[in-house]
């Protein structure tokens, strides 16, 4: 009998795949999010379920992760104030800002694939004094994202 063959294949099998797997965890170590954080994938995006409204500014900020494999330019989105009702529910959906001004990259740009980056959307008016039962959430429409034509090079982290 020979067994050599079938150990060369066993071990050309396990080292592809220890060199997959290396190559997975490298993408995931990039685009981690903070344990609290629920992202809501809503196909090319998702948005987290933390926001933070700044106190001396007119927006709202959420947390978005870039699903896609090209980098994210611009996005259009609707901004809703909403009262959670006991079931948990969302009732009396109020727009907070106008959907045809896009949102502004405040943290994270360029908004390249696998990463989460913090856009902020100018609101209308100032939200007025929030109770613990008022949310803020975020509307997307896929053809609301738009890409950069051009996508920049990365760059490298070690000198040639």
């Amino acid at each position: 009998m020979n067994l050599l063959p079938h150990i060369k294949k066993n071990i050309l099998l396990l080292s592809s795949l220890s060199l997959l797997s290396s190559i997975f965890f490298s993408v995931q170590a990039i685009a981690q999010e903070d344990s609290n954080e629920k992202f809501f994938n809503i196909g090319p995006i998702s948005i987290s379920d933390l926001y933070t409204i700044p106190s001396k500014k007119n927006n709202i900020v959420f947390r978005i992760k870039n699903n896609t494999s090209r980098t994210i330019s611009q996005i259009y989105g609707w901004a809703y104030k909403f009262d959670k009702g006991p079931d948990g529910k969302g009732k009396n959906f109020v727009l907070l800002n106008n959907p045809h001004k896009g949102g502004i990259i405040s943290k994270g740009k360029p908004h390249r694939p696998g990463t989460v980056s913090e856009w902020s959307f100018p609101l209308v008016s100032k939200p007025s004094i929030t109770s613990q039962d008022t949310s803020y959430t975020l509307r997307v429409h896929s053809r609301s994202i738009f890409f950069a034509s051009i996508e920049q090079k990365r760059k490298s982290t070690t000198e040639p």
